[in-house]
């Protein structure tokens, strides 16, 4: 599948927060590189799962369906009885694959989703992203410490490791002086990347290819991105803008910087 530019999802994502008065920005834009690539590289659509454990960040995953023609409008986001809520429904979007928003409960959803395709014998990827602030739940642990026992390899979890979250930073909140070590230590693959950087993500790619010729190709992989919250615009790079939305002065400078 093409891959789309992650300034244009940045630019649907501003314009749902900016004309509903009402959505999050920062943690949103910072993933937009991935999920470029993640549409880009795998059938998210037809045959693989993404769960988005951070929920609050959907507007990024309906800016990339409307980009690939799956929604015609993004009119109605957020509103009452939308197909668009503001955290994933899948009950309402047939396109998304778990609905969250309560957060740390993502992984524990991905996880029965590998179990499932393991007993299925067939060969979907279950993709799972999750936020910094999620990783004070007691249930991600868990999760962390279940995946590895039933060797689930087709598990990718990714960390949007922006270092922050609605309360503020996360090194103000939570002490993670080494989090790749400790999630190594639960028995997962892991890797650390940039990111924003395309070119670094799409090379992670092709590294979960290689480890199906290693001796740890039976153990579930994390992914931990660099990011930063509210990447693409210079001034919405903070803490500030988990949900905050823009005035119409900072929506018009917002708009300037991504095109």
């Amino acid at each position: 599948m093409k891959k789309i530019d992650p300034n244009k999802l940045r630019n649907h994502i501003l314009d749902m927060v900016y004309e509903k008065k009402s959505g999050h920005i920062g943690g949103s834009f910072s993933l937009c590189e991935l999920i470029s690539c993640l549409y880009a590289e795998y059938d998210i659509v037809n045959k693989d799962k993404l769960i988005l454990s951070k929920g609050h960040a959907v507007p990024v995953l309906y800016a990339m369906l409307y980009e690939l023609g799956l929604i015609n409008s993004l009119e109605s986001f957020r509103e009452i009885n939308s197909n668009l809520q503001g955290h994933p429904d899948k009950n309402k979007l047939k396109y998304l694959h778990a609905t969250t928003g309560s957060l740390g409960q993502g992984l524990s959803i991905a996880i029965g989703h590998a179990l499932s395709s393991k007993i299925k014998n067939d060969d979907k990827n279950i993709f799972c992203i999750l936020g910094d602030g999620e990783l004070q739940e007691g249930q991600i642990w868990e999760g962390f410490m279940l995946a590895p026992k039933y060797k689930l390899d087709n598990l990718i979890c990714f960390i949007d490791h922006n270092k922050a979250q609605n309360d503020g930073y996360l090194k103000d909140i939570l002490d993670l002086p080494d989090l790749s070590s400790k999630i190594h230590n639960f028995g997962w693959n892991v890797i650390e990347a940039d990111g924003h950087s395309e070119k670094d993500i799409m090379e992670v790619f092709d590294w979960l290819e290689d480890l199906k010729n290693t001796e740890f190709k039976e153990l579930p992989t994390c992914i931990i991105l660099h990011t930063v919250k509210g990447k693409g615009v210079s001034f919405m790079e903070n803490a500030e803008w988990h949900a905050k939305v823009p005035t119409h002065d900072e929506y018009i400078d917002a708009k300037k910087e991504l095109e």
